[in-house]
């Protein structure tokens, strides 16, 4: 979309403004309360109060006891301070690891493929210790994080994102590996993750062909790039929200959930009991990445209320892990968001004075730490209805991304802030108007020194370390290891 200097400095004073607003309001003001369960594509969280007022803030509110989050979070700042800090903080293992060895999953290429990393032993790993032969499956939920060709394969990525894909392997990717679709110039966690059980990457959903073989494959990666919580009516009817490297109206994740009971009724559970059905599906590991990232990139700049949206959020994790419970889960992880407000889209669109001192959205963080916030709650309330007999694990996405940050040399990288794949230079090296892929853009020559790929996702060498936290570094809530010892006691 070509946009004129004076229109995009007309835009930059509109986003300036809304952030303002938005600041404001999270600071003083609890919003009418809307009942995220009963949202609909006809449901609108407009409060007239403000509207009438010229402000167009869409304002909605968790339940009362959850509102007081976004205060709390909100007046953390009043001393002065403005790192971020998300309140349910993991302990940080005071070792640092980077590891090597073989990567055998679909694809994969031997060897590491960080050639920035650190030499330093104290950082090297095994990350296939003690997981390999324990789940044979995984069945992967999501966003573009986790995404592994469903975006593509569906149509919904732009036509330049697909040219950067077939570039990709001059342009510092491995060569070996068969990107499909993914929003990395590599791997991402779904795919670590499956190296270290073992096991190759989950098929897309939408590559599954009429003789695909249940038995024989290592599951299914239902996550679609660009998914959001919002209803495409939502987007289309209120005229609001970035299409960025997607097509048209983002899909929900709703369909996730369609797509799944078509899977287990038609594929993974045909000629099965409904006791035989459960008992296939507890034996798997399910892996919710995270929701929420491509929401919050959509909306950044506009009016949307930043807690309205994360109760929308959460409530759709609930109803995809109640369908998994129901369906037999019995052994789940569940991602919650990194840091939003620090990747170069973010930063690009956030006045200086709502910035904190690593330059990161102060609104956005803030968002996604309530967001985290809520998400540990519902985990917990799921815990006790469901007892032992179910093991669901928080990954603290936003704290190991954290501990990278604050260590980035320590992990392999020189760079933080910066789009590898992008064009500018200057800080972010990053445009919203010419991105990844466009006319001009190019790609670093290092992509392992980096942690972000194309101003909104990152690249292959972040998504590993984040995995070696995940799995061996104590940011998962029971631990990996604790999955693995339940999985391996209950006989499965």
């Amino acid at each position: 979309m070509m946009i004129s200097k004076y229109s995009f400095h007309v835009l930059f004073l509109i986003l300036l403004v809304s952030f303002s607003f938005s600041y404001a309001h999270f600071r003083h003001i609890t919003p009418k309360e809307i009942d995220p369960k009963s949202f609909n594509s006809h449901s609108s969280p407009l409060s007239p109060s403000l509207t009438s007022k010229g402000s167009g803030l869409l304002s909605g509110s968790s339940s009362s006891k959850d509102s007081s989050l976004f205060d709390n979070l909100s007046s953390s700042n009043a001393s002065g301070s403005s790192k971020i800090s998300d309140s349910s903080s993991v302990s940080t293992n005071s070792k640092g690891f980077a590891f090597s060895g073989s990567f055998r999953g679909s694809g994969s290429l031997s060897g590491s493929t960080n050639s920035g990393a650190s030499n330093n032993k104290e950082f090297n790993i095994n990350l296939k210790a003690n997981l390999g032969g324990c789940f044979s499956k995984v069945f992967a939920f999501g966003d573009s994080y986790t995404d592994t060709g469903n975006a593509r394969l569906i149509g919904i990525l732009k036509s330049f994102v697909g040219a950067v894909l077939t570039r990709r392997a001059s342009q510092g990717g491995n060569s070996n590996f068969k990107l499909g679709g993914r929003s990395s110039n590599g791997r991402m966690v779904v795919d670590f993750l499956c190296d270290s059980l073992n096991i190759s990457t989950p098929i897309p959903y939408k590559a599954i062909s009429s003789d695909f073989d249940f038995d024989s494959n290592s599951g299914v990666n239902f996550a679609v790039g660009g998914a959001t919580s919002l209803s495409g009516d939502f987007f289309v009817n209120h005229k609001i929200g970035h299409t960025l490297m997607w097509k048209g109206i983002p899909l929900g994740f709703q369909t996730q959930i369609e797509w799944f009971n078509h899977f287990v009724t038609r594929i993974a559970c045909k000629r099965k009991t409904e006791e035989e059905c459960k008992a296939e599906m507890g034996k798997h590991l399910i892996w919710l990445g995270q929701m929420g990232v491509d929401d919050f990139a959509r909306v950044i700049g506009s009016s949307v209320s930043m807690r309205w949206l994360t109760d929308i959020t959460v409530n759709h994790i609930s109803k995809i892990l109640t369908t998994l419970l129901d369906s037999g889960g019995k052994f789940v992880v569940v991602q919650g968001l990194p840091p939003v407000g620090c990747c170069p889209l973010s930063k690009l669109l956030t006045p200086q004075s709502e910035k904190d001192e690593m330059g990161c959205s102060l609104v956005i963080n803030r968002a996604v730490m309530a967001h985290n916030e809520l998400l540990q709650k519902t985990l917990e309330d799921f815990r006790v209805r469901h007892g032992t007999e179910v093991t669901i694990s928080y990954a603290d996405y936003f704290n190991a991304y954290k501990a990278i940050m604050g260590n980035l040399a320590g992990f392999g990288f020189s760079d933080g802030s910066q789009a590898c794949c992008g064009v500018g230079g200057g800080l972010l090296n990053f445009n919203l108007h010419n991105l990844c892929g466009m006319t001009g853009t190019t790609a670093c020559e290092n992509p392992s020194n980096h942690v972000h790929w194309d101003g909104l996702h990152l690249t292959e060498a972040m998504h590993k370390q984040i995995t070696r936290l995940f799995l061996h570094g104590g940011y998962c809530k029971p631990s990996f290891d604790d999955i693995i010892s339940r999985q391996r006691n209950s006989g499965t």
